[in-house]
């Protein structure tokens, strides 16, 4: 007997429909979809009201988790050549995020290849901040490797977006010319002792950097969600300022509790919150309308982050010596005093229009009078300095808001700017004298 033929499925839909449906494997109850990318701001939709996703908070917490983690060594190695050392290997975790949420926020999407890259970012990210430390002892084979690998997957994103959507691919093909370049760099300077394959860091970030302005070009333009951006940079720096408050606390608790120690640690905090206060001023949506503006917000954003992270690891050391009678050296001085007044420049020169010229100015002389500190702290004791820190900080954000402070040139211009009337002057003439309209003689 023959055995019973096993009717066939219908096919429906034409090849090309099928083919892009995705791909099912037998031991699965549902396929597995593997759409190609679409363009989420096409169309209008970049004016949308948008928030990050669960994934993409989950995605900053792994990159904010390495921020940390570079803290953490800097307040372990707190030196000057360590300072500068930070500072090199954190940009290129802080450019990593940046290009890879810009992606998110054209791109984004529930596929699964969308979904397997970006934890696979995450999975290399954490690569990436295991290796920092090392790499800033003077072994970064471990970091350059992680940095290329994360270069890699960013470059098949972007030419898999590139060739099924035809309005990327004049941006993207910059990008892919010039982020391969960067990347070689760093691939290329395994190769070469520890003082030249910094410059080669450099290089390659100087590249990126290049390839990036192409943005500018309105040929090569590509909406983006500024909403959804801006709301994306405010929760990584929330993140950033959790991690320095959990520094913080972990210094804390390795002291028994003093009078000094709680004023450095309540100065502390309050640094931290006008930090975040200023920041939360000047980083508007406002920040990221049209494409020169949002380059200009993202640059600005990089000095801000840092100055966070290494003020934290500042912080931490300074409650350590609360109580001692000793002053800080001066990496940890630079790191604290140092990172909040580089934090506060660059909030100043975030592109905003809820930040006027005035609150710009002051927070210009509030970050000076914070470098000053580092000099200070040489000769005086950090359970006064600190707290100086936090006074210093606290009369520049009422300085910006309390508008009796201003100078009267500034009220004024501040009136004629929105239409209020002047008070006119009272011209006291002589009987006799002649006037003309305007109160001239």
């Amino acid at each position: 007997m023959f055995a019973q033929a096993r009717p066939k499925r219908p096919r429906t839909g034409s090849s090309a429909a099928r083919s892009l449906a995705g791909l099912a494997h037998p031991a699965l109850p549902h396929p597995v979809h593997l759409k190609p990318p679409s363009l989420r701001t096409a169309n209008g939709h970049y004016r949308d009201e948008r928030y990050a996703s669960w994934l993409e908070l989950f995605f900053d917490l792994v990159f904010a988790g390495a921020v940390g983690q570079l803290a953490g060594v800097l307040q372990d190695h707190p030196t000057l050549p360590a300072l500068g050392l930070f500072a090199l290997v954190f940009t290129p975790i802080w450019w990593l995020w940046v290009q890879l949420s810009f992606y998110a926020d054209r791109h984004e999407s529930g596929d699964a290849a969308y979904r397997g890259a970006f934890l696979a970012a995450m999975l290399l990210c954490i690569g990436l901040a295991a290796s920092a430390p090392r790499a800033i002892a003077g072994d970064a084979t471990g970091f350059v490797v992680a940095f290329v690998l994360l270069r890699s997957l960013q470059l098949v994103l972007y030419a898999r977006a590139r060739r099924y959507l035809p309005a990327t691919r004049q941006l993207y093909s910059r990008y892919l010319v010039f982020f391969a370049a960067g990347g070689a760099l760093w691939l290329v300077s395994l190769a070469v002792p520890i003082p030249v394959r910094y410059g080669f860091w450099v290089a390659g970030l100087f590249i990126d950097a290049a390839g990036a302005l192409a943005m500018l070009a309105p040929r090569r333009q590509v909406p983006v969600n500024t909403a959804h951006l801006a709301d994306r940079f405010r929760l990584f720096m929330l993140i950033v300022l959790g991690e320095s408050v959990a520094r913080l606390i972990s210094a804390a608790a390795q002291r028994p509790w003093s009078v000094p120690l709680a004023a450095v640690l309540a100065a502390a905090l309050i640094t931290l919150a006008a930090v975040w206060l200023a920041w939360l001023t000047a980083a508007g949506r406002d920040g990221l309308d049209g494409p020169p503006a949002t380059a200009r917000f993202t640059a600005a954003n990089l000095p801000i982050v840092a100055g966070v992270a290494a003020a934290s690891a500042g912080l931490h050391l300074a409650i350590l010596a609360a109580d001692g009678d000793t002053t800080i050296t001066a990496g940890p001085r630079a790191a604290l005093y140092g990172g909040v007044s580089i934090c506060l420049l660059g909030t100043a020169t975030l592109p905003s229009a809820t930040i006027t010229g005035w609150r710009r100015a002051v927070r210009v002389v509030t970050a000076l009078a914070a470098m000053s500190l580092v000099f200070m702290g040489a000769i005086v004791l950090p359970v006064y300095l600190v707290p100086a820190l936090a006074v210093i900080l606290a009369l520049g954000l009422a300085a910006e808001t309390h508008p009796s402070w201003q100078p009267a040139v500034t009220r004024r211009l501040t009136r004629r700017r929105h239409g209020c009337p002047q008070p006119q002057a009272v011209n006291q003439a002589a009987p006799g004298d002649s006037q003309v309209p305007g109160g001239l003689p």
